[in-house]
């Protein structure tokens, strides 16, 4: 007699829906007009989509990566398949003299990203049922700088992010969130592209400035939610810190990868790095954090 446990169960089933799932270049795509620019963004929806709400993650992309798959994107889609939820996946756009294809330190004359990001969860809104306390952002590289904009200017739509190998500017030009996100941030100790433990300059662009080490941006965050609590759990390949008893129940988590560079790490201590963002996200929701 064979005894399959609901954990290795629920993990077969996501295996078989990942063989399944759909090409990403073929999911379909969707236009708007905001401020004048076209903006595009595809959108995964489950085949047994329910009637109920929904939660929704949007993943932004790495620089340069515009209409290209997200790493690990087939078995976020068969997570998706099997947790119910909707995947958007925003593209991109350099636009005028914009530092990359995703608008860092974002002002009063430079919105055009986050004005895209909430009229397309509004779009999302219209076509299906979505929970608008259950709206996660994913991003990597030059999209894991964009969701600290997010978590800047967007934290009342968000209820939760995370992101690997990004970082954000030393002198945000404007970053005063009244609620506070829950934030988990990987990033690899040997990146030879964004640095762990060094500051660089972004590309010599005025506009964004220097920017900050890992280090400082998990201080950053902690200390803006005024976190009191820290513990810390190593294992042979990361160090694994949380920052918790802060503000508004918020969590500031960060897995330094050891040894790791810039790609998408596919594990993170034996479990897949598109679970363990999910674990996290699927924690927080607007109405509460957990």
């Amino acid at each position: 007699m064979i005894r399959i446990t609901t954990w290795r169960m629920g993990l077969f089933i996501l295996t078989i829906l990942a063989l399944n799932c759909s090409d990403p270049q073929t999911l379909p795509k969707y236009t708007l007009k905001v401020d004048s620019l076209e903006r595009q963004y595809n959108l995964f929806v489950p085949q047994e989509a329910p009637s109920t709400a929904m939660p929704l993650v949007v993943f932004f992309h790495g620089g340069g990566m515009a209409g290209e798959m997200f790493p690990q994107q087939a078995q976020f889609e068969a997570l998706a398949e099997y947790e119910s939820a909707l995947l958007a996946f925003p593209q991109g756009l350099r636009v005028g003299n914009n530092e990359g294809e995703w608008q860092l330190n974002t002002r009063p004359d430079a919105q055009h990203d986050i004005e895209f990001v909430i009229a397309m969860i509004e779009d999302i809104a219209v076509r299906h049922p979505v929970n608008p306390n259950r709206i996660y952002a994913v991003g990597y590289s030059l999209g894991s700088m964009f969701t600290y904009e997010v978590a800047c200017h967007l934290s009342d739509r968000f209820a939760a992010i995370t992101s690997f190998a990004g970082t954000m500017p030393q002198s945000p030009t404007a970053c005063t969130p009244e609620r506070y996100a829950p934030i988990m941030h990987l990033h690899g100790d040997s990146d030879g592209i964004i640095s762990y433990n060094a500051p660089w300059e972004w590309k010599s662009w005025d506009e964004v400035g220097t920017m900050m080490d890992i280090p400082s941006l998990i201080n950053f965050w902690s200390e803006r939610y005024s976190c009191r609590g820290k513990s810390l759990s190593e294992s042979d390949s990361s160090k694994h810190i949380i920052h918790s008893e802060c503000e508004q129940s918020a969590v500031v988590e960060h897995f330094r990868i050891k040894g790791g560079d810039h790609g998408w790490p596919k594990y993170i201590n034996d479990e897949s790095t598109h679970q363990v963002m999910w674990s996290f996200l699927s924690r927080f929701s607007l109405e509460r954090n957990k």
